[in-house]
């Protein structure tokens, strides 16, 4: 397992009352060119805890806190009329959810709970989560330090901006395609644009960065593996 301190709650952004399938949360964010679904636990409206991305794996959920978190999303978010940011959970949802977060603390240590819009511009998940669950964590939420991924991105210069180059010119090798970049050790336009051919080509999140999904995608790239895919295929 990888290491993980903190639980990041979303919703599924989709009026109240309407069932919505882990499938179709996979097929979501497949449509947006990712490895599927970015969330690991899914709560339905009836309390079902279901399990979407495996626990060991890096989530695609909240942009620069994937690396040490745990994304759980529960079904619901918006009004009947899908037009307001609404927190509907149900009696049910309520529940499962307040179990979810005790046996996901208890099994990893977790140290904090947070809601996706303490971290993003975002209503979700529409209510304070912080609020609400960090009585749970006893005391271990002071002090709290969230874990930042490490990203490189258009502008930095450095030895890890190296490395990420010679990996991008080592990708071009093992697929057979010309060697487009050059060696160096700055992340300019071109960099970039391999990049996001590279996220691309093997289904991830395409913006253009080298963060911990991007890196670890490269290392199954150049083991000749398949892109990784959150969910298997019905």
């Amino acid at each position: 397992m990888r290491p993980v301190n903190e639980i990041i709650v979303h919703c599924t952004a989709t009026p109240e009352g309407r069932t919505v399938a882990v499938a179709e949360i996979d097929a979501w964010h497949r449509a947006r060119g990712w490895s599927g679904c970015g969330y690991h636990r899914i709560i339905g409206l009836l309390g079902e805890r279901w399990q979407g991305r495996a626990l060991d794996k890096i989530g695609a959920h909240c942009e620069g806190h994937n690396s040490a978190t745990i994304g759980i999303v529960y079904v619901g978010g918006l009004t009947r009329d899908g037009r307001d940011a609404k927190d509907t959970r149900t009696t049910a949802q309520r529940i499962a959810l307040h179990e979810e977060l005790i046996d996901l603390r208890d099994r990893f240590n977790i140290q904090k709970v947070s809601g996706h819009n303490e971290y993003a511009n975002k209503a979700c998940p529409c209510f304070d989560a912080s609020a609400e669950y960090d009585h749970l964590f006893e005391g271990r939420s002071k002090g709290f330090t969230p874990v930042l991924d490490r990203v490189l991105r258009r502008g930095h210069v450095g030895n890890d901006v190296a490395v990420w180059i010679d990996r991008l010119m080592d990708w071009r090798k093992v697929t057979g395609s010309t060697v487009i970049l050059r060696a160096g050790s700055v992340f300019d336009q071109a960099v970039e644009m391999e990049t996001l051919a590279f996220q691309r080509a093997r289904g991830i999140v395409i913006d253009g960065k080298a963060g911990p999904q991007t890196y670890s995608e490269m290392e199954r790239a150049l083991l000749g593996q398949k892109p990784f895919q959150a969910m298997e295929a019905a």
